[in-house]
C-alpha cells in the first residue's frame, strides 16, 4: 500500500485559506463583520481551490451548494457546540467544537469534492483539528513581521480556518494505492 499526497494542491488551499482569515482584518475593524466574513470567505475558498475535483458536471452550481451548505452548518454547528460543550465538557468544550465544525465541513465539501477515502478524511481532519485550541493559546498575541495577526478576538479564526483548509486539502489530496504484486509470468494481481 502506497500513499500519495499532492503537496502543491494542499500548500495552496492552505494559503488561500490563510489569505481568506486574515482579509477581512484589513477591511473592517468590527468583530460582527469579521465573524460573518470569515466563514463566507471559508465557505469559498475550499470549493474554489479544488474546483478540478468537483464529481459533477455542473461545478458552479455544486460551488454554490457547497459554499451555502458550509454556511449553514457553520452557524448552526457553533451555537450547539458551545450549548452542549458548556453542560458536558466545560473547559474542554473548545475541542469538541472546533472538531464538530471541522468534520462537519469535511462532511459538506466531500459531498461535491471528490474525497478518496472518506473514512482517512475523517480521521487526519479529526485528529489535526484537536491541535486549534494549542495553536491559539501559543500565537494569540504575536506578529508576524510587524504586523499584529493573532490579536484576541480573530486569533481563533484564523487558526481554526487555516487549520482545518489544510486538513481537507489533506484529506481531499491524499491517495492510497493498494500494492500490486508481480507474479511469476508477468500478470499483476492486485491485493485486496
Amino acid at each position: 500500500m502506497t500513499i500519495s499526497i499532492d503537496i502543491k494542491r494542499v500548500i495552496l488551499t492552505t494559503t488561500v485559506c490563510f489569505v481568506t482569515a486574515i482579509l477581512p482584518l484589513h477591511l473592517s475593524t468590527g468583530e460582527i463583520y469579521y465573524t460573518i466574513l470569515v466563514p463566507l470567505l471559508f465557505s469559498i475558498a475550499i470549493p474554489l481551490t479544488n474546483l478540478d475535483r468537483i464529481t459533477t458536471k455542473k461545478k458552479y452550481q455544486a460551488f454554490l451548494l457547497s459554499s451555502l451548505l458550509t454556511i449553514v452548518i457553520f452557524f448552526c454547528t457553533i451555537p450547539l457546540g458551545l450549548l452542549l460543550g458548556q453542560f458536558w465538557l466545560g473547559q474542554y468544550s473548545i475541542y469538541a467544537l472546533c472538531t464538530l465544525l471541522s468534520l462537519s465541513a469535511l462532511i459538506i465539501n466531500s459531498i461535491f469534492i471528490r474525497v478518496d477515502n472518506i473514512k482517512i478524511g475523517l480521521l487526519i481532519t479529526g485528529l489535526i483539528s484537536l491541535s486549534i485550541p494549542a495553536f491559539t493559546y501559543f500565537l494569540k498575541g504575536h506578529r508576524i513581521i510587524g504586523i499584529d495577526l493573532f490579536n484576541d478576538p480573530a486569533t481563533v479564526f484564523i487558526i481554526w480556518e487555516s487549520i482545518i483548509g489544510f486538513a481537507i486539502a489533506l484529506s481531499i489530496w491524499t491517495k492510497i494505492n493498494k500494492s500490486t504484486t508481480m507474479l511469476a509470468n508477468g500478470q499483476t494481481n492486485a491485493s485486496p
